[in-house]
């Protein structure tokens, strides 16, 4: 989905509504970029908070030849990793029951059957968005657009800013310290 050249000239003449419907536009997908990196619903909030005030103060040096999605993602991306930098804390995660059209990074067990099951998926979901929190901002953001937005690394690549071969390491390493975890957590086994 891409938004027309009309909206975004309203926007840029600062028309409220214009803004409005733009930014409701991609409402789900930011919110599924931010909460998959931030792993919070109030984390990802203040961060699509943040990424609609720079849209705001920014969408006049937004080039009407490209498409409107990755601009605001490379906001976002840049918005996740300075909001970790600015905030210093350590996020846990808070919301189980999201719909997405795409799967999360934990694709979550989905189980009916019996309470302990129930009890044991949510016990796994926790300890895996846990693990996730305490990989480092670039790990985190990378993996997050490699397996939930589905990204290419010449993509991931060109959001970030960095050649080819970092990202591909980046991810390499994200993986291997996230299955570090979890085997020294007992999720699997070495």
């Amino acid at each position: 989905m891409d938004i027309s050249i009309n909206l975004i000239r309203r926007c840029k003449n600062m028309e409220r509504d214009a803004f409005d419907i733009l930014l409701s536009s991609y409402e789900g997908q930011l919110y599924r970029l931010c909460f998959s990196y931030a792993r919070n619903h109030e984390s990802s909030m203040d961060i699509m908070q943040e990424v609609f005030i720079k849209v705001f103060r920014s969408i006049s040096t937004f080039d009407e030849s490209r498409s409107f999605w990755p601009w605001l993602k490379r906001i976002a991306v840049n918005t996740c990793l300075n909001y970790e930098r600015d905030h210093q804390k350590h996020i846990h995660a808070a919301l189980d029951n999201l719909d997405f059209n795409k799967p999360d990074l934990i694709n979550v067990i989905d189980s009916h059957t019996n309470i302990e099951k129930d009890a044991a998926a949510k016990d796994m979901k926790r300890i895996i968005d846990e693990a996730i929190l305490e990989l480092p901002d670039s790990y985190r953001m990378v993996l997050t657009l490699r397996y939930v937005e589905e990204m290419s690394y010449k993509e991931i690549a060109s959001d970030l800013d960095q050649p080819v071969g970092t990202v591909k390491s980046n991810l390499c390493r994200a993986r291997n310290m996230l299955k570090k975890r979890l085997e020294s957590s007992g999720l699997l086994e070495v």
